[in-house]
């Protein structure tokens, strides 16, 4: 072959491979980003309404992914060869089920057929305080046949309980204000002597959500009261004493798989120490310092978390000092966050630095959402 037969050669054959690479490369961004399904597995609790299941659900849809709203009450699974199917009692619109009494029978819904490649399992309704055993065996079960479960058992164990919260923070070296836990009924003072802060002190109940069980307490006398009290109660209760530390609000952070999807401050409550969305906080969008945002991150992977919100009282110097945190919630309500980034107000600088911008407005459950059609994050 001559010189210009060899080059006309070299030419076709660097041709060929740019077309396979190109092949190859379209293939790659097929099986890195592609839709999926999604089984929301939650409950309907009259006294904690399933506001975020029917969020989800509607943004999921509008990414072309197949959703399905179940609820935990009264469900069950039958294996179908390698796929599972759900067997749920109907669930409207707006995230209410439709249950059994003594009055009225319900038929289950139609079976919901799911497979573990290609069906990703959000758990809302590991709650620690209400809730049936089943439902842990249930998401185990999921978990030991294939499923990405989000969040994991392990994950919903620590978040559940903020005594066991407090403790994996303290063994990863995360900053927390001072915190200890009442023994037993007659432990209030021992345990305020061990916190060796002075009064008012924060009192929690080691189980709780939406600052239910969070108290102020000024006075020893008023501790003794309230732990007599709660002892009464359950004889089994677990109590913490925490130091207070001052501040005009504390800070919720969405980290989705090692990453900061967006951030809100919540202002406290006035007439109230808390700052709860729940319980009447305001939101507003925040920009974090580079030192909130990787420790936000690292108390998120303390938990094994996949998405969850991070809660902390940012430093005097939030550029030097890192925050104090909290505690992290592994089933995050997303409608504050959700409607606070969605107000078109908000200059475009903290858009840029936290979300794509998609329409003149920000979807934070889309962003969720998004981030797993990329199968590397069910790993």
């Amino acid at each position: 072959m001559d010189i210009r037969g060899q080059v006309q050669h070299r030419k076709k054959t660097r041709g060929i491979v740019l077309l396979m690479k190109l092949d190859n490369f379209k293939t790659f961004l097929a099986e890195e980003e592609k839709p999926y399904k999604l089984l929301i597995l939650s409950h309907d609790d009259p006294l904690d309404p399933n506001e975020t299941g029917p969020l989800v659900r509607k943004k999921a849809q509008e990414l072309g992914i197949q959703v399905h709203l179940a609820e935990l009450m009264g469900c069950y699974m039958e294996d179908d060869g390698d796929d599972k199917l759900v067997y749920s009692y109907p669930v409207d619109e707006k995230g209410r089920s439709q249950l059994p009494d003594t009055k009225n029978d319900v038929e289950y819904a139609k079976p919901i057929r799911i497979n573990p490649s290609d069906t990703l399992v959000m758990m809302r309704g590991l709650n620690a305080k209400s809730g049936c055993r089943s439902w842990w065996t249930m998401a185990r079960t999921l978990e030991a046949s294939g499923f990405k479960v989000v969040n994991s058992v392990l994950c919903n164990d620590i978040c559940n309980d903020k005594w066991y919260n407090q403790i994996t923070f303290q063994q990863n070296n995360i900053l927390t204000p001072k915190t200890v836990l009442v023994r037993h009924k007659e432990g209030g003072a021992f345990a305020a002597e061990k916190l060796g802060v002075k009064y008012p002190i924060i009192l929690k109940t080691s189980i709780g959500s939406q600052g239910v069980g969070v108290m102020f307490v000024e006075s020893e006398k008023a501790l003794h009261g309230i732990v007599q009290l709660l002892y009464r109660e359950d004889e089994y209760i677990d109590i913490l004493l925490q130091e207070q530390i001052k501040t005009d609000y504390d800070v919720r952070v969405i980290v989705v798989g090692g990453e900061i999807m967006g951030a809100i401050k919540r202002p406290i409550i006035e007439g109230d120490f808390r700052s709860n969305v729940s319980q009447g906080s305001e939101p507003e969008v925040h920009e974090l310092t580079d030192l909130e945002m990787s420790e936000s991150i690292r108390a998120a992977e303390a938990v094994d978390g996949d998405i969850v919100g991070v809660d902390f009282i940012p430093a005097k110097n939030r550029e030097k000092d890192k925050p104090y945190f909290i505690e992290v919630n592994s089933t995050p309500g997303l409608m504050g966050i959700e409607s606070a980034f969605a107000d078109s107000t908000i200059p475009s600088k903290i858009y840029k630095s936290t979300l794509k911008k998609e329409k003149g407005k920000f979807s934070i459950t889309k962003e969720i959402l998004r981030k797993y059609m990329n199968r590397e994050n069910w790993k």
